[in-house]
């Protein structure tokens, strides 16, 4: 981390003073403490200098995980260059910007695979806006497969928990569709779209509440009502959110069946 090299004078240059003050001179002693209450004062705001640094100079995906995202990711293929290294700096700065906790993995830590595959659903609503982190959703939680928990006491595959601010999935079903798009529900960019939503509520939505709507969107999908909520794992879920992954993720049949409804999405989104 940059703060680390930030820091790294300010600490030789007090173990120094250490040493001198120990084998030449007392006197020495008075030069430690500005170093140190400079290294101390990185130490406590490395998070903000990190960001600072890394927002201008965003760390590399790594040739894997671009591998993964060309593969795989329409939103990213049909970028220009620039923008394409714009969106692999934006997933590897979401990926530093949140707080990732792995649940029952043995290595205890979330793949990268799957911290990138969230990322990527996340920055792909996100691109056209400045500020592309949902600050009130920072707290991400990967279970390896579906799990319960005291709001839905079955296995589920995805849950946004507003009170906490928190996120959580299952890496099964993530990356089942991230990988293929077109025969599982994304439940990562289904609970970004509710985390957008949340974040955004004055956006001009589509009212989306009559019933010939989930009829359109299985001719856009060829996902069933009851395909998407059993990958969700929870009954009766929004239909807007679903929606939006529809704009995002079959483009050209949301367009046919939604003409109204993509320009309003096209608006909201930028693209």
């Amino acid at each position: 981390m940059f703060s680390n090299y930030l820091a790294a004078p300010f600490v030789l240059l007090s173990l120094l003073f250490l040493y001198m003050a120990w084998e030449v001179d007392s006197d020495y002693s008075y030069w430690i403490a500005p170093f140190v209450l400079a290294s101390a004062i990185i130490y406590v705001f490395s998070p903000q200098i990190n960001w600072w640094w890394y927002n201008r100079r965003p760390p590399k995906l790594g040739p894997a995980l671009q591998a993964l995202l060309a593969r795989f990711c329409t939103f990213y293929n049909r970028l220009s260059a620039t923008e394409k290294k714009r969106f692999e700096g934006r997933i590897a700065l979401f990926k530093m910007g949140t707080d990732w906790e792995a649940m029952a993995f043995e290595e205890e830590q979330v793949p990268e695979d799957v911290k990138m595959a969230l990322a990527a659903q996340a920055v792909m609503l996100t691109f056209k806006k400045p500020t592309f982190l949902f600050e009130k959703f920072e707290k991400v939680i990967v279970y390896p497969k579906p799990f319960p928990t005291p709001e839905h006491p079955f296995d589920h595959a995805s849950e946004l928990y507003e009170p906490d601010g928190c996120l959580l999935f299952s890496a099964e079903q993530v990356m089942l569709a991230f990988t293929q798009p077109s025969q599982w529900y994304n439940v990562a960019l289904h609970e970004y779209a509710r985390a957008y939503m949340l974040t955004y509520p004055l956006e001009p939505y589509p009212a989306l509440d009559n019933e010939e709507v989930w009829g359109k969107l299985e001719q856009v999908s060829s996902m069933p009502r009851g395909h998407i909520e059993s990958v969700v794992g929870v009954a009766d879920i929004e239909a807007l959110p679903v929606a939006i992954h529809h704009y995002f993720t079959f483009p050209d049949g949301f367009r046919q069946h939604f003409p109204e409804e993509t320009e309003v999405f096209g608006a909201i989104f930028g693209h």
